[in-house]
Formats: C-alpha cells, sequence, structure tokens
C-alpha cells in the first residue's frame, strides 16, 4: 500500500494512493481486513479493474479512518460512511486512487492527463469558459476545469447537473497549484473555493487533483 501524499487540515483528510498491488494480493489483504458486508458485495464486480479499485479504496479509508466501517451509497449513489456523520468522496484514475474526508461536506476528483479531454471539451465548458482557456497550456487548463466541475458535481451529489448550464468556474490561470472559484446554479447558488493541483508521477505520468472540503 503506497501511500504517496496524506494532509490533514482543519478536521479534513486528503491522502493519495498509488495502486501498485495485484488483485489477489488485495484480496488478501481485503479478505483479512473488510466487513464482510463489505466482502459480500465485491461479487457484484464483474470487471476486475472495478475490483481493484473497490477494494484498495477501502482498504485506504480504513487506513485514513483508524476504523473499518462499511461504505454505503445512498440513492444517488453519493458514497457515506455507515456510523460517521462526516462526508467522503472517492475518485480513481489508472493505478491512482485519491480520497477526501470532511467533517461536513467533501468532494475530490483526480484524472490523468492525456489528450483526451481536448476533444469534449465543448460538452462541458461553456463559450465564455472556453475562451479563457490558455492555448499554450490547453490541456492542464482544461482537465482543471473539468476535475472543478466533477468535484462540484460530487458535492451536490444528486446528479441531474448539466456542467454547461449549471456550474460556473470562473476564469483562472493554470499553475501547478491554486484554487478555483467555483458556483452551482442549481436551485439556489452555491459559491465553491477548490483546490487543485498537479501531481507528476514520473516524467511521462502526470495527474490533475481538485478537492473541497469543509
Amino acid at each position: 500500500m503506497a501511500i504517496l501524499l496524506k494532509e490533514e487540515k482543519n478536521q479534513c483528510i486528503f491522502a493519495l494512493w498509488a495502486i501498485e498491488e495485484t488483485e489477489e494480493e488485495l484480496f488478501r489483504l481485503f479478505l483479512s481486513s473488510a466487513p464482510q458486508k463489505e466482502i459480500d458485495a465485491l461479487n457484484n464486480f464483474k470487471n476486475p479493474v472495478r475490483r481493484i479499485e473497490r477494494m484498495a479504496s477501502r482498504q485506504l479509508i480504513y487506513e485514513l479512518l483508524g476504523k473499518k466501517p462499511p461504505i454505503g451509497y445512498d440513492e444517488f449513489g453519493k458514497p457515506f460512511i455507515h456510523g460517521d456523520k462526516r462526508s467522503i468522496s472517492i475518485s480513481h484514475t489508472k493505478g491512482m486512487l485519491a480520497v477526501q474526508i470532511g467533517n461536513y461536506n467533501a468532494g475530490i476528483d483526480i484524472e490523468y492527463i492525456s489528450d483526451r479531454v481536448a476533444k469534449v471539451a465543448h460538452k462541458f465548458l461553456s463559450a465564455p469558459e472556453l475562451d479563457t482557456i490558455d492555448i499554450k497550456q490547453q490541456m492542464l487548463h482544461m482537465y482543471a476545469f473539468w476535475c472543478a466541475k466533477e468535484t462540484v458535481y460530487k458535492i451536490y451529489g444528486k446528479k441531474r447537473l448539466d456542467f454547461k448550464k449549471h456550474i460556473h468556474i470562473e476564469p483562472f490561470s493554470i499553475e501547478q497549484e491554486g484554487v478555483i472559484k467555483a458556483s452551482l446554479n442549481k436551485a439556489d447558488k452555491q459559491d465553491f473555493l477548490l483546490d487543485y493541483f498537479i501531481y507528476e508521477l514520473n516524467e511521462q505520468d502526470k495527474y490533475m487533483i481538485v478537492k473541497y472540503c469543509q
């Protein structure tokens, strides 16, 4: 279990884990530590990648909480911790797992940086947002936008959000790390200050991470 980053601040816990274990290694660990309810639920996952992500997320959560509660999902698919009022958010991509735990609200998104997002940018960015993209750092900038909107979507947690219509990102310069101002316009307007940073695993593999905790 390789925890690359861990941060505890103002009752918020964030961690980033590189999933290097095989499915068999994770399963042995999972079988010896997870509640029976979680072990039984693993049978619902036929895809081996999804099983690995599921087991890895639980092991990381147990490590962060210092206990091993079942993780449930509400009617909208938002995760929650049984017997714990804290909020939790989980995200994974290409061998990496990120978890954010907050006292009241939490959201996180991690994405492997590739050229994929540019092909679908018009689907989640409004025309004014597209106009603010730094052409020289287009890929990084678009991933920051995407992860920010995904994070707000997870905070909201009720689905049925139009990324272009309901989630607005104020113009920002893309850096190695920074803050993104976002707003959710669905019934009532909500504003969020999201933290973002680029994690470089090596020269080839980079990840965009956006997180929120309250």
